[in-house]
């Protein structure tokens, strides 16, 4: 099958980079809609010895084309959805690229084996990326910080069925929307409540799975810490607080919707451990341990600045409420985010008292080592930044589909 080579320019007339994440410009896009009823996607859907299948002829506008939902369907009765978040973006030459979509599949994939649906090959998950980006160049925003075309890939159970079985019928999504910034109306660094009495994963759950459940549970929470003008919530590992009864030996585990990371006096920048099995594995989180891994160097004069000391490490490992009082920075990572400095944890109303502020987190883009590494991450991200362990990160939605999809 034919595709383009260059994508088309910037759609004149939207000003990208006022877009609030959210869905943008619904009118302007377009979706793919795959089904199956085999229990398995087959080369029927995608062929990548021929680059042929149903993917290509699965485009469907998305204000015309909604989908068919009956009150029985499987995902809307026990929630069997998983889906990704992944951007698009282009470089100071108008280029395209798509980052790290390897690594969502990987975490897509796991997804689908948790929640009983069938996962696709890694070639139709990236041809069905590339494509959806193809179809929708025009929305791809400027070079500039901070814009992206976001894509959504979904895996769900489109069946009818009562009974809690896998679903008969399964629909693989993928769609679009150009956004701004995640946090873009944030004037300073974040104001985080630290959550104390909810839980949003527990060991032995599905945490580390990217289902629509792990994010409904957060949604009530979030509300209500924003009604005590909170901006998100950080929870805990809650039977770590229960079974010691001290909050500040209590385990971190993740905001709503992003990782965290604490930059410590001692030089070392730790991020909560994904061993627990309650995280999930962020891939803006996996990126920032590897540019801290490979340009550590680059990075000693904004830890120095940070925190007087000229060594750094970095840990994935529990970490424990009251070691935030031995942080001079926090920042939050996620795809919609990139990287977002925390200037307060706190308690809120009727809870075990706990406050700190981080000394360099009060300005944007944050600390010393916040922006050194946002900086980092953005100049990687457009190719100005190279080492062994970005190789791969970035591919071009407009090379071959053999070459977008390569291991």
């Amino acid at each position: 099958m034919a595709s383009k080579t260059t994508p088309l320019p910037p759609k004149e007339g939207i000003e990208f980079e006022n877009l609030p994440w959210n869905l943008n410009l619904p009118n302007e896009h377009s979706y793919i809609h795959l089904t199956t009823e085999s229990g398995e996607w087959t080369t029927e859907h995608y062929d990548p010895s021929t680059d042929k299948g149903l993917l290509f002829d699965s485009v469907k506008q998305f204000s015309e084309a909604t989908l068919p939902v009956s009150p029985s369907t499987t995902s809307l009765n026990y929630g069997t959805t998983i889906w990704e978040g992944l951007k698009c973006f282009r470089d100071k030459d108008g280029n395209a690229i798509v980052f790290r979509p390897d690594r969502n599949f990987q975490r897509f994939a796991n997804g689908a084996e948790q929640m009983c649906l069938p996962k696709p090959s890694r070639e139709l998950f990236l041809r069905g990326v590339q494509h959806a980006v193809q179809q929708n160049s025009h929305l791809i925003p400027p070079y500039g910080e901070g814009m992206k075309l976001y894509i959504r890939p979904m895996l769900l159970g489109s069946g009818q069925q009562l009974g809690l079985y896998p679903s008969p019928q399964f629909s693989l999504l993928f769609y679009v929307s150009p956004t701004g910034n995640y946090f873009k109306n944030a004037t300073g660094g974040l104001n985080i409540h630290l959550e104390t009495r909810r839980s949003r994963a527990a060991r032995g759950g599905l945490g580390a799975t990217k289902c629509a459940g792990n994010y409904g549970i957060a949604l009530k929470p979030l509300m209500d810490c924003k009604k005590e003008g909170f901006m998100d919530n950080l929870f805990l590992e809650l039977e770590t607080y229960n079974s010691s009864g001290s909050l500040e030996g209590a385990v971190l585990q993740e905001m709503s919707a992003a990782n965290v990371f604490f930059v410590l006096k001692t030089g070392e920048i730790v991020t909560p451990s994904l061993d627990r099995g309650t995280i999930l594995p962020g891939v803006t989180r996996e990126s920032v341990i590897t540019l801290i891994q490979d340009f550590s160097d680059e990075l000693k004069e904004a830890m120095k600045e940070s925190t007087g000391q000229e060594t750094i490490s970095v840990s994935s490992r529990d970490v424990t409420v009251g070691e935030l009082r031995n942080a001079t920075e926090a920042f939050a990572t996620g795809t919609a985010a990139e990287l977002v400095p925390i200037a307060r944890l706190a308690t809120g109303k009727d809870e075990e008292e706990f406050e700190v502020s981080f000394e360099h987190g009060q300005k944007l883009p944050g600390g010393p080592v916040t922006t050194a590494l946002l900086t980092l991450l953005r100049q990687v991200m457009v190719g100005d930044k190279k080492s062994a362990g970005t190789e791969g990160w970035l591919r071009d939605p407009f090379a071959s589909p053999k070459e977008f999809c390569k291991e």
